[in-house]
């Protein structure tokens, strides 16, 4: 799909735009993610980090206004553009302004947490290997659109696919499982969240190796 995406491209000014604003969207959730963690993990300053986290999710909103904006006037001044690839492109936003709505649920999870045992092991499971795989995948999403570069693309869908697995075994096991309904609660929406996370991180990382008709499925399904 990449391809496609560059015949709209010719244009300095509009690629360069898109590239490093669409790429400031993913930065931004990679440091909400981090803050988040930070949280959930070593107790940090809760209230700070709100600060900052909702300061950046609204910045992913605004950059998510403004590509679009600058979608829409490339088509109305270049009627024979890419129609298909510039609605690719106003899905790869969608899916980035998600991410970062799902980073901030992910850190407002924090509030469950007064009679939590941060010692439980799927606790630490998802908060810290589940959601340090996340951390890492959001930067090699990253690279991997910057550089337009394929191979590692494909290694980030393959890690989303994992993690998502990974999410759905935790799950498997809290309903199988005696946890007060509190910790159960927290435990299943965190895994959740970073499930769809990391789908969203799959769908941009597919938008690299994959056609444009294909852009979303990987190995037939559609992954958000």
């Amino acid at each position: 799909m990449f391809r496609e995406l560059k015949r709209i491209w010719q244009e300095k000014e509009f690629t360069q735009a898109i590239i490093e604003e669409f790429s400031s969207m993913l930065e931004y959730s990679e440091e909400m993610l981090s803050y988040a963690l930070k949280v959930l993990l070593d107790k940090g300053k809760a209230k700070k980090s709100k600060k900052k986290i909702y300061f950046k999710d609204q910045k992913i909103n605004l950059k998510e206004q403004d590509i679009r904006k600058r979608i829409l006037v490339h088509l109305s001044t270049n009627p024979g553009g890419n129609l298909p690839a510039c609605l690719a492109l106003m899905s790869l936003v969608k899916d980035a302004e998600r991410l970062g709505d799902y980073v901030k649920n992910i850190f407002e999870l924090h509030t469950y947490f007064m009679d939590f045992d941060e010692k439980d092991r799927l606790f630490t499971i998802l908060f810290e290997e589940i959601g340090g795989d996340v951390l890492e995948l959001l930067k090699t999403v990253k690279k991997a659109f910057r550089d337009s570069d394929t191979d590692l693309a494909i290694e980030a869908a393959s890690k989303a696919n994992e993690v998502s697995k990974r999410c759905e075994e935790l799950i498997s096991r809290l309903l199988k499982s005696d946890y007060p309904t509190q910790q159960a609660v927290t435990l299943a929406l965190g895994a959740r969240y970073f499930k769809r996370a990391a789908l969203h991180l799959s769908n941009i990382a597919s938008s690299i190796f994959l056609p444009l008709p294909e852009m979303d499925y990987i190995n037939g399904r559609l992954k958000c």
